[in-house]
């Protein structure tokens, strides 16, 4: 039981440090709400490999595997728009995340637990 407690203390200490650095945290519940309102909108970066991102992802979402990210690249990339970044757990995604708001990026998001929350709490159904 210790363990248990340890990991997820753990686990909110990754995300608050990132939240502290800069990079907001997204729950998967405030995405689906945010694609039904802003859908076009949102701009998904998926920093998965492609047998990752080709196992399971979020529909309109754009594989850009780790940090290969340019955003000139990207449909509708601008700095202006929300930008979502993507990846299985939410361990690899803050890290290009934060590149990107160290590059002017004004509304970027970390997919809180990444694509493993998506599918735990049934907000993947649509795909």
């Amino acid at each position: 039981m210790a363990t248990v407690i340890i990991i997820i203390l753990l686990l909110i200490a990754w995300d608050v440090g990132w939240y502290l650095a800069g990079v907001k945290p997204l729950f998967p519940w405030h995405l689906k709400r945010m694609l039904k309102e802003k859908g076009n909108q949102l701009l998904l970066i998926d920093v998965r490999t492609p047998w990752e991102y080709n196992w399971f992802h979020i529909n309109g979402a754009v594989n850009k595997p780790e940090l290969i990210v340019d955003i000139n690249a990207l449909p509708g990339g601008s700095k202006e728009n929300p930008l979502i970044v993507i990846c299985m757990t939410g361990h690899r995604s803050p890290l290009v995340a934060h590149r990107l708001k160290r590059r002017g990026f004004k509304q970027i998001y970390n997919l809180t637990w990444g694509m493993v929350a998506w599918k735990l709490f049934g907000t993947a159904k649509d795909e």
